[in-house]
Order: structure tokens, then sequence, then C-alpha cells
């Protein structure tokens, strides 16, 4: 009786490993996605996403900074926009409102605005309405008509300043929420900045870097000075905010292109940029010396343009530079020195933006935020592709 016992339990477990092994290949074969190890195990390798926000497990990165990056690939992706993380912000204001933008038509920031100044905060606006870009067309606005910010914000009795003239542009880009945050980098309030061209922008917490901006805006709103008349620099130039070294200047007050430079000069290992107008002699030439102390340079510049400028003296000079592949803009003013420091804001490289523009550009020395953008330098150069040697006659 044991014996048969035993063998019957065994002929039961061999049919039943068989019924297994039925189903699991039957599994295998019409439902792989659920037996893939790749699919439960290894996350696929992606891009940086839009809207990168600093790994919150970094240790090193500054507590009183947020990055975040436009990703216009695919363009006119409406829903998911940078204005995502500066709306809240907006809607949370108590007191007061401070924007500069070069361009302003974006309907969910001005929108923001005008709810806020009927809670009793008071909003103030600088705009360059004679180059900046102020309404939207029927066919990107939400409700299919014509939106004239500047209509929109009169009628809802917000001052404006118009920044605007013939020998300069108000170029900053500047949010100051309550006198605590500030957003400042490459990203106009504006629709194409949003969802169709490439831009960094930073949130800051730190009270001292935010007083230079608040001194800057003042200067632009109260005073009306602007370009070669404005006489407010960086109050304070150079800053250490909780262990970070951090340098900020203003453009006209501040000789801007002289700090940059300095660096690219000071560089040991790496130049990367990515620029939306390059045109300045002196940093190309810095740049070009570099290279050839056997410092790595490479670059990225807005597509549009390109054969002009410093795009010239480098492609001769034989240096890895490269136009951008996005079919609107790459908008973004970077720098990065070495992998540990980054010049970024809303200062192009040219002579404009040193002698006659209001700009602004923020100096970061810390590897974490190095890390971030370079992150995005590899996205946009991914994307890239070698200039037209046409457009080019080398000496």
């Amino acid at each position: 009786m044991p014996a048969k016992s035993k063998k019957t339990s065994s002929r039961n477990q061999a049919i039943f490993i068989a019924v297994v092994t039925i189903i699991l290949a039957l599994g295998v074969i019409f439902f792989p996605q659920y037996f893939s190890p790749s699919a439960s195990t290894t996350p696929p390798t992606t891009a940086p996403e839009s809207n990168n926000a600093p790994p919150v497990s970094s240790a090193d990165f500054p507590k009183w900074l947020k990055v975040y990056f436009t990703n216009p690939n695919p363009p006119d992706n409406v829903n998911n926009g940078i204005d995502q993380y500066v709306v809240p912000v907006l809607n949370g204001a108590k007191q007061t409102i401070d924007l500069a933008s070069f361009d302003l038509n974006l309907p969910s920031v001005v929108n923001a605005l005008i709810e806020a100044s009927k809670r009793g905060v008071k909003v103030r606006v600088v705009v360059d309405d004679e180059n900046g870009e102020q309404e939207l067309d029927a066919k990107r606005s939400p409700d299919g008509k014509v939106f004239d910010s500047l209509k929109v914000l009169k009628a809802a009795k917000i001052p404006v300043v118009d920044g605007g003239r013939s020998n300069g542009l108000m170029h900053n880009k500047i949010i100051i929420v309550d006198g605590q945050t500030l957003f400042m980098g490459s990203w106009n309030t504006s629709y194409n900045d949003t969802f169709r061209n490439n831009n960094n922008l930073l949130q800051i917490t730190a009270p001292v870097l935010i007083a230079n901006y608040q001194a800057k805006f003042n200067e632009m709103y109260v005073d009306k000075r602007f370009g070669a008349k404005a006489e407010v620099g960086a109050q304070t130039p150079s800053l250490s905010i909780e262990g970070v070294a951090v340098e900020n200047y203003f453009s006209t007050a501040d000789n801007v292109m002289a700090e940059m430079v300095k660096y690219v000069q000071g560089a040991k290992k790496s130049i990367k940029f990515i620029i939306f107008t390059y045109t300045h002699a002196d940093l190309s030439s810095a740049m070009i010396a570099q290279a050839k102390k056997g410092i790595e340079v490479r670059g990225v510049i807005e597509n549009r343009g390109a054969s002009q400028g410093a795009m010239v003296p480098l492609y001769c000079a034989k240096l890895p530079v490269t136009v951008d592949g996005n079919s609107y803009t790459m908008h973004h003013k970077v720098i990065i020195i070495d992998d540990e420091t980054v010049i970024t804001g809303s200062y192009n490289f040219t002579k404009s933006a040193n002698e006659a523009n209001d700009d602004n550009a923020l100096i970061i020395h810390n590897s974490a935020v190095a890390a971030l953008y370079l992150q995005e330098f590899e996205r946009i150069i991914a994307l890239s592709k070698p200039p037209d040697a046409t457009d080019y006659k080398c000496p």
C-alpha cells in the first residue's frame, strides 16, 4: 500500500509539472509582456524628461534651488509645460508678485496674475512691448481667440511698464513672489518658450540673492531706467549660500562678458555650452585659445543665424561645435566649466547683451547642479547636427 501511494504521488507530481510547463509556455507566447524579465526588472533608459527637478537623493544639491528644463520634443504639448511649476506659486502669493519678461503671452501665467490681483496681491509687470511678443494668436489660444496679454492686464487694472526701446532690449526673465521665491533663467512667460523652445528655469529661495533681483526689478519698474541708463548692478555680486559659491551680475551695469571670459580662460578640463545667440569675439577667442591648449571645448548654437557670429571662427578652428536640431528654437544661454560650474541666465553671448540690453547672469559653483545641466547639454547635443560647410569660408 505505501509503495502504491508513492508511485501514484510521483505520477501526479509529474502531471502537475507538465501542466504548469504548458501554461507557462502558452503565457510566454500570448502574454509576453508579463513574462519578459526586462519589463519588470530593467526600466528603459531614456533621455532626461521635461521639467527635470533636481534629484531629491542628492545631498550635494542646494536646498535653496530647483532647476527645470522644457522638453519641446514633441512641441505644443500644452499639458506638460514648465508653467506647471510656476503657476501654483503665483496662486499661493499673499502680498506681491513682480514679473519682468521680454515676451508675455502665456494665458496660464497672465490669468494667475489677474486672480492674484483679485485676492488683493500687489502685481507689477515689466515687458518689452516694442520688441517682445505680447499677443498669442487664435490658433494657439485656449479659447480660440487672439489673447492680448496687455489688454487683459489693463482691463484687470494691473500696471505694466514698457521697457522697450530701439537701441536695446528689456530682456530679463524675472518673477519674484512675496519677496521669498525667485524664478529666473532663459524662460520667457510665453507660449513658444513653454511648449516649443529649449529653456531652463531656476526656482530660488535664497533671500540675499532674491534681494539682488528685487533691486534690479525696482530700478526698471519704479525708476524706469533701462539699458545704458541703468545704474543698478548686483547689490551683492559674490555670495556664499549655505556653502555654495554663487556670483550674480546684471547688464549693463556689470561687465558680464568679462566674467564669462575669465571663467573660460580659467577652465582646466572642459568648456561646454548651449546658446541661442553667440557673436562676441572675446568669448570665442578665449574658447579657441583654450582648445589649442588641449582643453575640451564643445557646444551647440541655435540653428538660425549660426552661420554668422562665433560659429565661423569656432568652425574654422575645427572645434566640435554643432547647430541645434529643434525645429523651433534652442533658447538656452549656458556654459558649463570643468563639469563643476554653471553660467546661466537671460544673457546671450553678444555685445548687445553686454552694452545695451537689460540682462542677468548667475554663476553657480556646484557639481550636482552642473550634473543636471550636463544632462540637458547631452540631450541637446544628441539632437544637433554638424554645420553646413558651404556656409563658411575659412582662411
